[in-house]
């Protein structure tokens, strides 16, 4: 990725501030290392385990990760046979292992859905053994515990005991009449680590013993007493013990902790992700962010989007730790890569159209870090092999020929190096020389741009490059929205409205003569605008009868669907009446045979065989009479529009029960169950 790029884009802002989410130096040290990746499952699983701690931690949970520290140097130490670790180190690492083990916890808890939540407890080791054994040695001082081995507390009572009879022989000599009247004072004091009194300098001949120290005026003598040195001895010797056994118990936490190093190490590791990922999560919380959607087509579609750097400064605001007022972020939409690949930006001056650019290059940025980005859902960006950036502070009148140099130089790499997978951000293009000249050379750059298919984003205030909107396929406009009322920008993406600089406007708001304007207006004649003008028009034209076309066309639909409708009905209705007028006048046959045979008089065996034959009659008619064509009711499908033919009605398949030949059709509000053979096709009738 480009560094100049990433310098403008104020993406180190992003990690800095992604890093105070972190809770342990760990995760803030991991925070400051991320990068925009370009693989695109390593981009899609880091924004899904992010998605799904935020999911798993809703509405506002926390993570039980205090207490993480950075271990590495302390591993590499026991990497290297490090032959002791002090207890404050094996403290740190105890409190690691305290986190890892309730982090562990936490996440085995979750369900089979948080998969990439569990895979994390599954890669944490489980160190329950040397938690038990630094707890039995450390008191939560650090200190080391009593009950740390047998043989330290027999050393330590011995230590006590020793002590005890120390102070109590001192005392003793004190109160005695051969040394009471040669001290200085009553104070036992410790010099060179042994017990002394304080004698005056003359009488320090008086009191058998040993001299260790004396008092800077010479006044003083300290005596460590004959008649303690035994007893001191033996304290310093069981002291000397202490210390060993102290020492023999750190070697051997640390021998255990060594032959766990490569364990401890991934575990460590994976606590650093988690911690960053737990940053990416609060951070996302903080700002209402959401998961992008990576798309593999270029197209870049931002719904809601702001500018994260604007929602720090704001927070910071609202908490009374900023001095600049901060209204609210007002969002936008961006579009890029679908209809059009280029999108030229114009309008006033305000700082509104650099802050779209910079929104889209850091949020496309944001994403392929890993992260969420804040803007709604649905929100898509594509993988950018290089983001590229020529953004500078122009907002001054006077531009140097060193900065438009700048300028040239920036662009004169990005037209090198670009291509179909990259996005271009131009902030002010053609600015900084003659107008003329400017106006021609941002137009080729955008035209060559244009023509290896690069996503470019570009702002300006030449009325020249409006043109390109509207005259080139794969290029719009867009405008950031100016109340000339106000005199203060929206600060409102309108993709496919261009902008204009709203000079006179504005100066007629701040009181300008109005013969000055006038002339102004008289003297701004400018080709190109009018030309804008007319393109504009024309094209909301177009849009209004597109829209009116496809309106009517909405409405012929309908119509259509109505009258279909109804003719079908009124077909169901004929062949209704047909069938009944066929019924009715076959009875009427039947009827006038039945009365010619009751007034002849004829046999009883003529009579069944006239019968006979009347029953043939009515049946060859039946099946030759042209009915509806059946179709099996193993063929119909839930869903299917059916006729019932005992019921005369249409209705809707639902459930079919294979072993009774039956279903269930809907007829209106009520499901009635019928036999299979009941049932034809629904227009039939």
């Amino acid at each position: 990725m480009n560094e100049h790029a990433f310098r403008v884009l104020e993406y180190g802002q992003i990690v800095d501030l992604l890093a105070q989410y972190a809770t342990s130096g760990l995760g803030k040290g991991l925070a400051r290392q991320i990068k925009p990746l370009l693989a695109a499952d390593e981009i899609e699983r880091l924004i899904g385990e992010t998605t799904q701690l935020k999911t798993l931690l809703e509405p506002r949970r926390e993570l039980p990760i205090g207490g993480l520290h950075d271990l590495f140097p302390l591993l590499d130490k026991l990497a290297a046979a490090a032959d002791v670790l002090v207890p404050e180190e094996i403290q740190r690492i105890a409190d690691t292992l305290r986190a890892g083990r309730l982090v562990k916890a936490y996440l085995e808890g979750a369900d089979e859905t948080f998969s990439h939540l569990r895979g994390w407890a599954r890669d944490l080791g489980a160190y329950d053994e040397i938690e038990a054994q630094i707890e039995r040695t450390f008191n939560p001082g650090g200190g080391i515990k009593n009950e740390a081995s047998p043989q330290l507390k027999s050393l330590r009572r011995q230590i006590e005991r020793s002590r005890g009879a120390i102070r109590g022989k001192l005392q003793s000599l004190l109160r005695g009449a051969g040394v009471a009247p040669y001290l200085q004072d009553t104070s036992v004091r410790e010099r060179k680590g042994r017990p002394t009194i304080a004698l005056k300098v003359q009488h320090a001949g008086r009191v058998a013993g040993v001299r260790r120290d004396r008092s800077d005026s010479g006044g003083t003598v300290f005596v460590e007493p004959e008649a303690v040195r035994g007893l001191v001895d033996e304290l310093e010797t069981a002291q000397h013990a202490e210390k060993a056994e102290q020492l023999r118990i750190l070697r051997q936490l640390t021998a255990a902790l060594a032959a766990q190093e490569p364990s401890l190490r991934q575990s460590v590791q994976v606590l650093a992700h988690i911690d960053l990922t737990y940053a990416k999560v609060r951070l996302s919380r903080e700002f209402d962010m959401s998961p992008p959607t990576l798309n593999k087509r270029g197209i870049v579609r931002l719904h809601q989007a702001r500018h994260p750097l604007l929602l720090a400064l704001a927070d910071r605001w609202a908490r009374g730790e900023a001095e600049e007022e901060m209204g609210p972020v007002v969002p936008i939409d961006v579009r890029l890569g679908d209809e059009f690949n280029t999108l030229i930006i114009t309008g006033p001056n305000t700082g509104g159209k650099t802050v779209a650019l910079k929104t889209i290059g850091l949020l496309a940025l944001m994403a392929q870090s890993g992260m969420h980005v804040p803007a709604a859902a649905g929100s898509e960006v594509p993988i950018f092999t290089q983001v590229w950036a020529d953004i500078g502070d122009e907002q001054s009148i006077e531009q140097s020929l060193s900065t438009f140099s700048s300028h040239l130089r920036h662009i004169g790499r990005i037209l090198e190096g670009a291509d179909g997978d990259s996005l271009v951000l131009l902030d002010e293009l053609g600015g900084g020389t003659d107008p003329a000249e400017g106006a021609a050379l941002a137009q080729a750059v955008l035209e060559h741009l244009h023509e290896g298919e690069v996503r470019v984003a570009v702002t300006t205030h030449i009325s020249q490059l409006k043109t390109l909107g509207y005259t080139v396929e794969g290029m719009e406009n867009a405008s950031i929205e100016f109340n000339v009322e106000t005199l203060e920008p929206t600060h409102r993406l309108l993709i496919g409205t261009p902008g204009s600089s709203n000079a006179l406007a504005i100066a007629r708001r701040l009181g300008l003569p109005e013969s000055v304007l006038s002339r102004a207006q008289g003297d701004s004649g400018d080709e190109t605008a009018e030309l804008v003008q007319k393109l504009q028009s024309a094209r909301a034209g177009a849009l209004h009868d597109q829209e009116a076309a496809a309106a009517a066309r909405a409405e012929a639909e309908s119509l259509r669907a109505q009258h279909q409708g109804k003719l079908d009905e009124l077909a169901r209705r004929e062949r209704q009446i047909s069938a009944r007028a066929g019924a009715a006048a076959q009875v009427q046959r039947v009827k006038e045979r039945l009365e010619r045979l009751q007034r002849e008089d004829l046999s009883r065996k003529v009579i069944r065989q006239a019968l006979r034959q009347l029953s043939r009659e009515l049946e060859l008619d039946s099946q030759q009479k042209p009915g509806p064509k059946k179709k099996p009711a193993q063929s119909f499908k839930t869903g299917d529009e059916v006729y019932v033919r005992s019921l005369d009605r249409v209705g809707v398949l639902g459930a079919v029960d294979g072993k009774k030949k039956q279903a269930v059709v809907q007829l209106g509000a009520l499901p009635m169950t019928v036999e299979w053979d009941d049932l034809e096709v629904g227009n039939s009738r």
